[in-house]
């Protein structure tokens, strides 16, 4: 059961729902009237934007010959280097910088077409020539605008808000001076009278961070090679040189710092060849001369001492001398002040992984150093960070440095040992072969050498002389045909939509905080008590909404309010006494209380008519009754009588009215005394039916003063006046029993919510104004 009095209250929610938008149809049309117009006075004046990308594959550094880029990893650059760290050299705002600056992108030239400015590339209208700005202007962005006229040009200039300027002027040859400085603008071809020219300057960090937030490069997919690339702007032509340059730029960049590398390395191999090469032949002279001075020409003796020289003892005693020499080469590359700007070689055969990767590290961030340099000064704070860092790198390449070569000494030592052993064991050889074969290690030592050298300085060779990109163009930068924005009828649907969903929601926020009753089903359902009627609102704007004859929809309703309360009243109560009230003024209980006595009068039915608001007394200014015949003062006054305050009302003969009068000091005491009841009991014995018009009881006291002598309570609220709250305040009332027989009456409907339905325009909700006025 209470499941289906949830469904019953769900099912009302939502006709109330339909219902007020219903109602309010009118703001739902106005909202997308409003949307659609300023939605199509955004596609005029908006120059539609295109999308234009390219794709790019970063080619992989695996440090072979196959791919020549992969030489770099030989160099120190780091094979280990991430497309993600691509992305982040593809976005770096100097590499931005050099694309801007080829292009020559600085200013921004736009063209009035109709609604909206078209920007031009390549070849612009106009070119401004700034010869003397204002400080402030060389710090902010600023538009001048050019307007041919037919006696010469108007130029307008604008910085900020306050800072504008207007200037006529017949040529355009000579500077003018404007409010941003003095300039002179140069004509590329004939301005056209019929339109405007505007020109956006800006600071360079400015433009390079516009244009660094309109391009977006992020990688395809994880683990992948490819790059995309990707602006949209109204002009398309623009995006695809940009984007194309932004390539062309990294790739010189890596070229350079290759061939940068590539150079310096070949440098350091030449120079420690040139030494080598004079060690050895000076190992080879050695051996020859040892030779011929003691006799050794036996070849088969020879050749035995070659075998016994390149046993493995000694070949790794080879090796280690080579390592040691290469990491006094290095140390001593270090240690030399005017090469500190210089890179590190890296492919010279260093075998230590630590020392080679700290290297690496080394000459990857000084090359980091070498491109900031090109667009900063020596007093750059990131110059200074960086120089701190290299130091830091420095030393501790040199602490590596004797690290690894105590460890090739120990090395070294060890294997000498070994090799003394092995000559014990052949100690019956002769001391001259032993002297021949020490010179002979000694000549392959430098040998060995001298090859590696020569084979490092091929393979550095083949570097320089390799001119693969490390960026593979896999799209070429075009327009997106199907990327215009904003589409019409998109942007239309968009406008539609928001056109209904602002008025929707500012119905929701005026129901959120509407505290008022506004549903007669809602409050039909909610309410205890019975509803005698609901009385449409009165068009004529009079107090009297029903007379003898007249059949209109509020004389109607309240004959149907009059037949609904005698079906209510108990048959064995003769000369029944019903009250009339309300929760709050305003509400109308005194238009109701009239207009119900006056439709039981036309019955042919004895009424009176009782003003028992004492604190606020309207029924002689409603029936324009004759200052005579005060309540108060009967009650106040043994010596008043009733037909003293008996009066006709003037509108039927078979209504009296008995108005309060003035208000009395004492409101309260009046009515519990024991001559209002005799009052009433003789009213009950001289009318059918006693109405009484009492004061609102969520305001004061008085009317539950009354329920002694009240056989039928009458609950007065008004549509869109009483606060839903009263609602709670009835049904407490209802359930406390502290009236009898209470009934409910729903006042100030409008049209057709009137008891009949009709469609009728009529009604006047008359009500207890706080002005003691009419309520219209």
């Amino acid at each position: 059961m209470e499941q289906q009095n949830n469904n019953t209250n769900n099912e009302i929610d939502i006709k109330k729902l339909v219902r007020v938008v219903l109602e309010h149809w009118w703001w739902f049309a106005a909202g997308v009237v409003c949307f659609v117009v300023l939605g199509m006075a955004y596609y005029l004046r908006k120059a539609p934007n295109w999308t234009t990308d390219a794709a790019i594959m970063i080619r992989q550094k695996d440090g072979g010959l196959g791919d020549q880029l992969g030489a770099l990893s030989m160099l120190g650059l780091g094979g280990n280097t991430t497309v993600e760290d691509e992305v982040v050299v593809l976005s770096s705002r100097g590499l931005l910088y050099q694309a801007v600056d080829a292009l020559d992108l600085w200013e921004a030239t736009y063209v009035k077409d109709g609604f909206r400015w078209q920007g031009e590339f390549g070849q612009h209208a106009v070119k401004v020539d700034y010869l003397e700005l204002t400080e402030d202007a060389q710090m902010r962005p600023f538009i001048i605008k050019i307007k041919p006229t037919k006696s010469g040009y108007k130029i307008k200039t604008k910085m900020g808000f306050f800072n504008r300027s207007t200037r006529r002027v017949k040529t355009l040859d000579e500077p003018i001076e404007t409010g941003i400085g003095t300039i002179r603008i140069h004509a590329n071809r004939v301005l056209s009278s019929d339109t405007t020219y505007r020109v956006v300057h800006s600071r360079p960090e400015l433009v390079v961070a516009g244009y660094r937030k309109q391009l977006k490069i992020a990688q395809n997919k994880k683990e992948s090679n490819i790059i995309k690339l990707s602006m949209q702007s109204p002009m398309p032509q623009r995006d695809k040189a940009l984007i194309t340059q932004v390539i062309e730029q990294y790739n010189l960049n890596a070229i350079v710092d290759k061939n940068m590398m590539a150079s310096n390395t070949a440098a350091f191999i030449d120079e420690r060849l040139a030494v080598i090469t004079k060690e050895l032949s000076e190992a080879e002279e050695a051996v020859s001369s040892y030779k011929e001075s003691n006799n050794i020409a036996d070849l088969e003796t020879q050749a035995q001492l070659f075998i016994q020289a390149s046993s493995a003892e000694q070949k790794a005693l080879v090796e280690l001398e080579t390592q040691l020499t290469l990491v006094d080469y290095v140390d001593d590359f270090l240690r030399d002040d005017t090469k500190r700007s210089s890179l590190i070689p890296a492919n010279i055969g260093i075998q230590d992984a630590s020392l080679a990767s700290s290297i690496s590290e080394y000459n990857t961030i000084l090359l980091q150093r070498m491109r900031i340099m090109r667009t900063a000064t020596e007093k750059n704070p990131v110059i200074d960070q960086i120089d701190s860092q290299l130091n830091s790198m420095r030393q501790n390449i040199i602490a590596t440095i004797g690290s690894v070569r105590e460890s090739l000494q120990i090395q070294k030592r060890s294997l000498q040992a070994q090799d003394n052993k092995y000559n014990r064991q052949i100690k019956e050889a002769p001391e001259k072969q032993l002297e021949y074969e020490r010179a002979i290690r000694n000549q392959l030592i430098r040998e060995k050498l001298y090859i590696f050298l020569y084979e490092k300085r091929e393979e550095n060779a083949l570097v320089l002389a390799s001119s693969a990109m490390p960026a593979k163009i896999i799209d070429t930068p075009q327009r997106d045909v199907e990327s215009k924005t904003p589409k019409l009828t998109k942007l239309l649907i968009i406008c539609i939509f928001l056109g209904l969903m602002f008025p929707a929601g500012l119905l929701y926020v005026y129901m959120l905080f509407n505290d008022r009753i506004d549903d007669p089903k809602d409050y039909e359902r909610r309410v205890k008590a019975p509803l005698l009627g609901k009385i449409a609102e009165n068009s004529r704007h009079e107090h009297i909404a029903i007379r003898e004859s007249e059949s209109t929809v509020s004389a109607e309703l309240f004959r149907l309010l009059r037949t609904n309360l005698r079906y209510m009243i108990p048959s064995s109560i003769k000369s029944p006494v019903v009250l009339v009230t309300s929760c709050v003024n305003g509400e109308g209980k005194s238009y109701v209380s009239s207009n119900l006595a006056l439709s039981l009068a036309i019955l042919g039915k004895k009424v009176v008519l009782v003003g028992l608001d004492i604190r606020k007394p309207m029924l002689a200014e409603y029936f324009k009754l004759p200052d005579k015949g005060q309540l108060s003062n009967y009650l106040a006054d043994d010596d008043v009588q009733l037909e003293d305050i008996i009066i006709p009302s003037g509108e039927n003969g078979n209504l009296d009215i008995i108005p309060c009068g003035m208000v009395p000091p004492n409101p309260a005491e009046l009515l519990q005394t024991q001559r209002l009841d005799d009052l009433f009991e003789e009213l009950r014995k001289r009318y059918d039916y006693v109405i009484v018009d009492t004061a609102p009881v969520a305001l004061v006291s008085d009317t539950y003063l009354l329920g002694r002598i009240a056989d039928i309570t009458i609950f007065v609220s008004r549509f869109k006046y009483t606060p839903t709250e009263m609602i709670e305040y009835i049904n407490q009332v209802v359930e406390d029993g502290r009236m009898k027989r209470i009934a409910c009456v729903l006042n100030g409907l409008k049209g057709s919510r009137g008891g009949y339905g009709y469609g009728y325009g009529y009604g006047y909700g008359y009500g207890y104004g706080n002005d003691n006025k009419k309520k219209k």
